[in-house]
C-alpha cells in the first residue's frame, strides 16, 4: 500500500512538472477531494485568489487544481485561466520543478544566521541549492551495496550505486545558473552535487549547482575541484567513524570554503582570515 501512495506522489509530482497554469477564482467556489458533491468539502475558495490547474480537461465539469499544497477539485465554471507572460510561465516552471523535488525525501541545508567567509560566488545560491541529503545514516554510507551496480559489478559503495543526474536535469541547473553554452562543460566547470554523493548526498536538483573551475578569491583558487579535495577527504574521514555524516552536512552546506580552508588547504593567511571575520582573531 505504501509503495503505490509513493507512486501516486510521484506521478502526480510529474504531471505538476509536466504542465501547470494559473486560474483566478472568479466567484466563490468549494475545493473538493474529487470531482464530484459526494465527499466533504475541503474548504472555500475566495474570489479573487489565485490557484494552480494540473490539466485543463475537465472531469465531470470540475478541474483538477492545488492551492498551495493543499490539492483538490473546483468546479470550472467558477474559474478562469489567467494567460502568463514568458518570463512568468518560466518561473513557475522553475518554481514546480523545485517543489517536485523537495517533496521527496530529504533533509534540506540551511544558511539562515550564517556569515559566509567568502564572497557570494563562492557558493550556490540558497534557494536554488541549498542542499540535500539522501541519508545521512552511517551504515548506509559504509556498507557494501547490491543494487544498481556499475559494469555488472556484484557490489559497489553507496555513491557507485545510487549516482543518477538525467540529462535533462543537468540542463535544467545550467539553465538556472544562466550557463552560456560554450561554458557548458569539464573545461569551465561543472555540475557539482553540493552535499556529495559519497557523503549521503541526493541527486535531487535541490542538491545541484554550477560550479566552475576558475573561481578566485585572496589570491587563491576555489573551484570545483578544490571541493573535490574536501569532499574525497570527508567521504574517507565517514568511512572510517572519523567524522559523523550530520556534522558533514552542515558544515559543508553552511560554509563549505571555510570547512576547507579548515581542514584542508593549509593556508595559514586564508584561516588567519577566517578567524578575523570571526572576531576571534588578534584584537
Amino acid at each position: 500500500m505504501k509503495s503505490a501512495f509513493r507512486l501516486f506522489l510521484f506521478l502526480t509530482s510529474l504531471t505538476l512538472f509536466s504542465f501547470s497554469e494559473t486560474a483566478v477564482v472568479q466567484r466563490n467556489v468549494t475545493l473538493r477531494p474529487d470531482p464530484s458533491t459526494d465527499n466533504q468539502a475541503l474548504t472555500t475558495l475566495a474570489r479573487g485568489q489565485r490557484i494552480t490547474v494540473v490539466a485543463l480537461r475537465k472531469k465531470n465539469g470540475y478541474l483538477h487544481v492545488t492551492v498551495g499544497k493543499q490539492e483538490g477539485w473546483v468546479w470550472g465554471r467558477n474559474v478562469a485561466i489567467e494567460e502568463a507572460s514568458d518570463d512568468e510561465a518560466e518561473e513557475t516552471a522553475t518554481s514546480t520543478k523545485r517543489d517536485a523535488d523537495s517533496s521527496a525525501e530529504c533533509t534540506e541545508g540551511s544558511v539562515e544566521g550564517v556569515n559566509h567567509v567568502g564572497p557570494s560566488e563562492l557558493y550556490p545560491d540558497p534557494k536554488k541549492t541549498p542542499g540535500c541529503a539522501a541519508t545521512l545514516d552511517a551504515s548506509d554510507l559504509t556498507r557494501a551495496w547490491t543494487e544498481n551496480c556499475p559494469g555488472g559489478k556484484d557490489s559497489c559503495t553507496y555513491s557507485q550505486s545510487h549516482r543518477k543526474v538525467s540529462s535533462s536535469d543537468k540542463r535544467f541547473v545550467y539553465d538556472e545558473y544562466t550557463v552560456e553554452s560554450s561554458k557548458r562543460n569539464i573545461d569551465n566547470g561543472e555540475i557539482d552535487h553540493f552535499y556529495p554523493l559519497c557523503a549521503g548526498g541526493s541527486n535531487k536538483t535541490s542538491n545541484l549547482w554550477y560550479q566552475p573551475i576558475d573561481n578566485q578569491w585572496s589570491g587563491k583558487n576555489l573551484g570545483f575541484k578544490e571541493k573535490d579535495k574536501l569532499e574525497a577527504w570527508v567521504c574517507k574521514q565517514i568511512k572510517a567513524n572519523k567524522l559523523d555524516p550530520q556534522e558533514a552536512f552542515d558544515r559543508i552546506t553552511k560554509d563549505w570554503v571555510k570547512f576547507y580552508i579548515e581542514e584542508i588547504a593549509g593556508d595559514d593567511e586564508l584561516k588567519e582570515q577566517i578567524r578575523d571575520d570571526e572576531g576571534d582573531g588578534p584584537q
